[in-house]
């Protein structure tokens, strides 16, 4: 019988990329993607339980089944893309596969099953039990992280059982550290607001604290950048993509807002990061009369799995084993669904994908031999990790 790595097949990975990528997969719109994924899971031999979110919208989960008498991994990806828009139509060219969600993230997903595939059909028997699972919900924010999160809960009920869980996103490299990160919002309101310009005073003009306050946030800003840099992921930003105040141009305004984002390390939290905005908008504000409310939505507290972790390592080795070449450890001020699952279940997450340089844009793309390298990453890892019978 060949070995699962010579069972590895580029051309089934490009074909059914391809096919994924040809059905239109929007957040909330995933419903036929996530029928076309089922049969494909399928076809290889799995057996799928179909997790509804919400109707027609379904988690997908299936496991290969161990001895067990080895750790269990979980592969992960979603099935969802962000729109269209102008992006480059589906199609194949030599070894390029084109089209929204082609690295982002349907050629991981079919590299996944590619893997499992050949895993199957080598005869080989692991240890550990190998759970294949795909997600809606994950990038439009109307979604509100449904599938990451009924995934989540699954995992906390013990009806998906693992030890770690590998998401098949990003280039081909450990992701395994992504600071936190919340959307903030600073809103000043005056009891002056809504008076004739000339009658207040310059220094009293809600706007001019509101100039005060974006002068602090960059001060704070240059003393981040001086502070503890993460090996990884870099420097913790604070940064302001809103100002709105006024509605007239010799009005004072009733409300100031500010709204921007802040991205900070292992070691602090979403409510300290708040609560330091707090005490900064409020000296500023001090003795003016503005009413201060600071507020934060889309919250994620920050990951990092250790270099040295077993899963992790056990790529590192597959990797190795496969490209000839050290794997890259890779942190990001991004967040991504590792920072829920870390915290939601407490399992060790981290990234492996086969690419993502064109993730998002209008000309995205995945290499085939990229899809099938990362499938025998898969392989070799999950091997290594979950340990082989016989």
């Amino acid at each position: 019988m060949a070995s699962a790595s010579d069972l590895i097949d580029a051309e089934w990975l490009a074909e059914h990329t391809l096919a994924l990528v040809r059905t239109p997969s929007v957040t909330m719109g995933e419903k036929a993607v996530c029928s076309q994924f089922a049969d494909l899971m399928s076809s290889i031999g799995l057996a799928v339980d179909v997790r509804e979110v919400t109707p027609g919208r379904n988690n997908l989960y299936a496991r290969v089944a161990g001895s067990g008498d080895g750790p269990s991994l979980l592969f992960n990806g979603h099935l969802d893309t962000i729109p269209i828009g102008d992006c480059i139509q589906p199609g194949r060219q030599g070894d390029t596969v084109s089209g929204r969600g082609t690295t982002d993230m349907k050629g991981g997903m079919v590299a996944m099953l590619g893997m499992a595939k050949a895993l199957m059909e080598s005869g080989t028997r692991l240890k550990g039990d190998l759970w294949l699972t795909a997600v809606v919900g994950h990038e439009e924010p109307v979604a509100d992280k449904d599938g990451p999160k009924a995934l989540i809960e699954d995992v906390k009920s013990g009806s998906v059982a693992c030890d770690r869980i590998c998401i098949v996103e990003g280039r081909d490299a450990l992701w395994v550290m992504s600071m936190g990160s919340m959307v903030w919002t600073i809103r000043l309101t005056s009891p002056k607001g809504g008076t004739h310009t000339q009658y207040v005073p310059f220094c009293e003009n809600p706007i001019r604290y509101l100039g005060d306050l974006i002068q602090q946030i960059s001060r704070r800003q240059e003393e981040l950048g001086r502070g503890d840099i993460h090996p990884l992921a870099g420097a913790e930003r604070i940064d302001v993509g809103i100002v709105e105040a006024g509605d007239y141009f010799n009005r004072t305004p009733v409300v100031c807002e500010l709204t921007g984002t802040r991205r900070w390390a292992p070691g602090r939290t979403a409510k300290s990061c708040l609560e330091e905005l707090d005490v900064l908008a409020s000296q500023v504000a001090c003795g003016s009369g503005l009413e201060v409310e600071v507020s934060m939505v889309h919250e994620r507290e920050p990951f990092e799995t250790p270099q040295d972790d077993a899963a992790v390592a056990s790529f590192a080795d597959a990797h190795r084993t496969v490209t000839g070449e050290d794997v890259d450890y890779v942190g990001m001020r991004i967040v991504g669904d590792a920072n829920l699952y870390v915290h939601g279940t407490g399992v060790p997450t981290f990234y492996y994908g086969p690419s993502n340089e064109t993730a998002h844009s209008d000309y995205e793309t995945v290499s085939v031999e990229r899809l099938a390298s990362a499938a025998n990453v898969y392989l070799e890892a999950a091997r290594r990790y979950c340990g082989v019978e016989g």
